[in-house]
């Protein structure tokens, strides 16, 4: 079983032992709201693009449902004409990234959600 198996068991199991996870999850912290003072005093410059961009994200670990949301979403805005890009991270794949994934993609190369994202759409 690999590390992110492991730590994501014990995320689901709310095991005991990640309380020593806890001092980093308040460096975590720290430096998220210095980087978004940053961006508030305008030390840091905000980016727009220059088409409409979603983000379907989550930090929780593993089977939160993002990836068959991601397929709904994309299949509902095809329905309305409009034309979708995903980008995906591609995990379990092996490359060379960036691919681009089409029907005919295998999972061991552009990683199984990709795949299953340009089937399902």
């Amino acid at each position: 079983m690999s590390i992110a198996q492991h730590v994501q068991d014990a995320w689901n199991k709310k095991a005991s032992w990640l309380i020593v996870l806890r001092p980093l999850s308040l460096l975590y912290r720290l430096i998220f709201e210095l980087n978004k003072t940053l961006y508030t005093i305008g030390f840091k410059k905000k980016y727009t693009a220059p088409i409409p961009v979603m983000i379907i994200g989550n930090i929780t670990v593993g089977g939160s449902g993002k990836t068959p949301l991601l397929i709904q979403l994309v299949k509902y805005l095809q329905q309305q004409g409009v034309r979708v890009g995903v980008i995906s991270r591609g995990y379990g794949g092996k490359g060379p990234f960036p691919f681009l994934v089409n029907a005919l993609s295998e999972p061991d190369l552009a990683g199984d959600e990709p795949c299953l994202i340009v089937q399902s759409t």
